[in-house]
């Protein structure tokens, strides 16, 4: 037997013990204090948001699962990333893998290509008109796929991405420089800003982009662009070559000019000075340095201004909608209404406020995202407070003025969608080694740039985009 069988049998022991108070109401047909039901959770939390939701889960066991006869079993995993391929794994029971989850965190598309292999509960039938329409409508339509409006996902918690500035080494540039925040609104003010800053840090970068920015899909919608048409049933790639050439103006060419220089923890670049702001998820906005350490012997406290995600000029300010939702396996009543169960105690407003602001995240309901001193007030002090209490700020005065950007997911938009979004990003990679590599050979620095700036290059990317994506479409 392995460590896994153990801990819930373990588990199923506990809820036996505590289980000796009695339950009335429907969860009496289907659920049994005395012998609990066990349900399993696959999610990808981790740090503070693993260790606020580790005390949930507990509470939820001794509390409203001791009462109701069930036990929530949570596992982690380390990433996104990492969850979607033991989750694949597992719905396609590849050898080796654990059987499938009750619950499990997941984005659209991961969900979608899940549901085709392994059914998902329709959660509409455990929820009432009243509850569904307690959720912020946009959170709740990420999982409705087809037009009958029945969901399949519900949201939990969420986030959005945001610029994360060092403000106190912006002030000392823009005072010397005359940069205007102003600049920071738009994706070609930040090329102009970073191209001053370049010249005036003597050859630093200005901004990093992590690796689960949505730039892609994200840029074409601001762009007015429909990347997939649907028609007749078949899937179509629409990306028109103009609104191509803008977001290679937007994200290849400052990384090739070496404005931008991007990994997946810039938060780092900010902590040793390397960078000046970074875009990233309003989750992680706990992780902001706090100073700058510039050497062994020698730092200076730094203070985080966090602003809206950037948009094009005379582009639509849509902004990205982050943070994972929920998605029940189909399999018996008692494990559907029991993790239907946990999943409407998370997401009401005491536990959701708890849980969102232990680093950023936002709630979920309507009435919990209108309690903006409540969430603000509540901030862990421990927890880099001032750049939590930042982030959430301003990722609800975006809300309030801006429009989240829906992924519709359909059959294969996970692998086409991995595909689209990978592809400038490892255009940059590419081309990046290529500039090192010549320049050490010899080549100016000044040549090379030109050579991989040029139309050329340009045209050469887009039409290798536009021909893998018709192939990925015609299968």
């Amino acid at each position: 037997m392995n460590r896994r069988k153990y801990r819930v049998l373990a588990i199923m022991l506990l809820g036996v013990l505590l289980g000796g108070a009695g339950c009335a109401g429907r969860e009496s047909l289907v659920l049994d204090p005395k012998s609990p039901t066990v349900i399993t959770m696959w999610h990808a939390y981790n740090a503070v948001a693993k260790a606020q939701f580790d005390d949930l889960v507990m509470e939820f066991n001794e509390t409203v699962g001791m009462e109701q006869g069930i036990v929530l079993d949570a596992v982690g995993y380390g990433s996104s990333e990492e969850l979607e391929d033991v989750l694949y794994a597992s719905a396609n029971h590849v050898i080796g893998s654990d059987p499938l989850p009750d619950i499990f965190a997941s984005y659209p598309d991961n969900a979608y290509r899940l549901d085709k292999i392994a059914p998902l509960v329709s959660l509409d039938q455990y929820f009432t008109e009243e509850e569904r329409e307690k959720y912020r409508p946009e959170f709740l339509e990420e999982g409705v796929w087809d037009a009958s409006g029945g969901f399949k996902m519900i949201p939990v918690s969420k986030s959005t991405e945001l610029l994360y500035l060092n403000r106190t080494d912006w002030d000392r540039f823009a005072e010397e420089t005359g940069a205007s925040m102003d600049l920071l609104q738009t994706w070609e003010g930040l090329s102009e800003a970073a191209s001053m800053y370049y010249e005036w840090s003597g050859g630093c970068a200005f901004l990093g982009m992590n690796s689960y920015n949505d730039f892609m899909m994200l840029s074409a919608a601001q762009m007015g662009g429909q990347v997939y048409q649907i028609r007749d049933g078949k899937v179509e790639f629409t990306y028109p070559e103009e609104i191509a050439a803008k977001a290679w103006d937007a994200f290849y060419v400052p990384h090739i000019k070496g404005w931008y220089e991007s990994s997946v923890y810039n938060q780092d670049g900010i902590k040793s000075g390397r960078l000046m702001a970074y875009i990233g998820s309003s989750a992680g906005a706990g992780f902001f340095p706090r100073e700058v350490i510039e050497s062994e012997n020698q730092s200076h406290v730094i203070e985080c201004e966090s602003l809206p995600y950037p948009t094009f000029q005379d582009g639509t300010s849509y902004m990205t909608q982050r943070g994972a939702n929920m998605a029940v396996f189909a399999s018996d009543t008692a494990h559907e209404y029991g993790s239907v169960q946990f999943l409407k105690w998370f997401t009401q407003p005491e536990q959701n406020i708890r849980f969102a602001v232990s680093t950023g995240y936002l709630p979920v309901e309507m009435e919990t995202l209108a309690s903006v001193n409540d969430l603000l007030g509540r901030v862990d002090e421990s927890n880099n407070a001032a750049v939590v209490r930042s982030s959430i700020q301003t990722a609800l005065d975006a809300m309030s003025a801006r429009e989240f950007y829906i992924r519709r997911p359909f059959e294969g938009s996970y692998d086409m969608t991995q595909t689209f979004a990978s592809s400038l990003e490892d255009k940059v990679s590419l081309d990046l080694h290529e500039k090192k590599r010549r320049m050490e050979a010899g080549e100016s620095r000044e040549g090379v740039e030109r050579d991989l700036l040029g139309e050329g290059n340009l045209k050469e990317w887009y039409e290798a985009l536009i021909k893998e994506m018709a192939g990925r479409t015609d299968g």
